[in-house]
C-alpha cells in the first residue's frame, strides 16, 4: 500500500510551483503523504521538503514531473531500492516520461489502487582504472558516454570484449548504453534502437574516423573494456570526460582503462497504460503511416 509518495520536478518547467501543489493536495485527500524535493523551495505553495535522498528513501513511489532527464535523476537518487518511479511528461512526450500531464491523475488513481504494471530496466555499470588501481565505480540507467572536449584532439580507443582484444579505432567518444538508453545519445549516434525490455550493453563510437566501426550490441553477461588515449586541448590540459546518465561526470587520463559490465542494480520504472513502446517511438521519430491507402 503506497502511503509516501515522493515528487522530483524540473523546477524550470512553466507553472510547475502549481502543478506539484496540485498533486501533493490531491494525494493528501487520499491519505497518501507527498514528499517534495526542496529543490523546488523558490517555486512551491504547499508540501513538505526534502531532501533528494530522503525524498527517494523513504517514499513508496516516486513522481517526476519533467523531461527525461528529470526521472533520471529521480531513478539514480532512488538506487538500489526498487522504489517504481512513474515519470510524468511536463512538455512533449519523452522516451522515458511517457505519461502525460493530462494522464497523471487517472495514471494516480490506478497506482493507488495496486492496478499498475511495472518494468525493471537493466543499469550499466564503468568501473574507472588509473595506474592499475580502481577510482570510480558508476551506474547508469541510461548511458555512460566517453566524449573529448570541444577543443580536444580525436581520442584513441583501445576496445576488448571479455579480455579479448576487438579494434583500437580513432573518434570523438563513445557510448555504453542500456536498451532503455538506446532511444538516447545513442540513437544520434547513429546506434540501434533496442527494446528497454531486452537486457543488452551497447557500444556506440561518436564520429569515428573510418567507415568500419560500427555500434556493437553485446551480452549482458559480457565484458567490454577500454583503453584510453586522450588528446589535449590547445591549452595543453588534458579534456576528455565521462558523464553518467548526462547529470554526473568526471576527467579521464591518457592510460585510463574502463570496465563495462551489466550491473547488478536495476530501476523500476511504471508503465503507461496509454501506449506501447513502439507508439512511443512513432511519436517521438515523427514516423509516417506508410501503410498502403486504398
Amino acid at each position: 500500500m503506497i502511503k509516501k509518495c515522493g515528487i522530483v520536478a524540473n523546477k524550470r518547467k512553466p507553472d510547475i510551483g502549481g502543478l506539484v501543489s496540485g498533486l501533493a493536495s490531491w494525494l493528501e485527500t487520499r491519505s497518501v503523504t507527498a514528499l517534495v524535493w526542496d529543490d523546488l523551495a523558490g517555486v512551491l505553495e504547499h508540501g513538505a521538503l526534502r531532501p533528494l535522498d530522503q525524498v527517494a528513501g523513504q517514499s513508496d513511489i516516486v513522481i517526476a514531473l519533467g523531461g527525461d532527464g528529470t526521472l533520471l535523476r529521480a531513478a539514480r537518487a532512488v538506487g538500489e531500492r526498487m522504489i517504481p518511479v512513474l515519470g510524468v511528461n511536463v512538455g512533449s512526450l519523452g522516451f522515458l516520461t511517457e505519461v502525460t500531464v493530462s494522464e497523471m491523475y487517472e495514471s494516480l488513481e490506478e497506482i493507488l489502487s495496486g492496478g499498475f504494471r511495472y518494468e525493471d530496466r537493466m543499469n550499466v555499470q564503468g568501473a574507472v582504472y588509473r595506474n592499475g588501481k580502481q577510482i570510480e565505480n558508476v551506474t547508469a540507467l541510461n548511458d555512460i558516454v566517453i566524449n573529448k572536449g570541444a577543443l580536444s584532439r580525436v581520442i584513441e580507443i583501445n576496445l576488448a570484449v571479455d579480455c579479448g582484444y576487438v579494434t583500437t579505432y580513432t573518434a570523438d567518444g563513445l557510448i555504453i548504453s542500456t536498451p532503455t538508453g538506446s532511444t538516447a545519445y545513442s540513437l544520434s549516434a547513429g546506434g540501434p534502437i533496442v527494446n528497454p525490455a531486452i537486457e543488452a550493453i551497447i557500444a556506440t563510437p561518436i564520429c569515428p574516423h573510418t567507415l568500419a566501426v560500427r555500434p556493437m550490441i553485446l551480452a549482458p553477461t559480457q565484458e567490454l573494456s577500454v583503453d584510453l588515449w586522450a588528446g589535449h586541448s590547445l591549452h595543453g590540459e588534458p579534456e576528455v570526460k565521462l558523464t553518467v546518465d548526462g547529470q554526473v561526470g568526471f576527467d579521464l587520463l591518457s592510460g585510463d582503462r574502463i570496465v563495462f559490465t551489466k550491473s547488478e542494480q536495476k530501476s523500476r520504472l511504471v508503465l503507461s497504460g496509454y501506449r506501447t513502446f513502439y507508439e512511443v517511438l512513432s511519436s517521438k521519430l515523427k514516423w509516417g503511416d506508410t501503410r498502403r491507402k486504398s
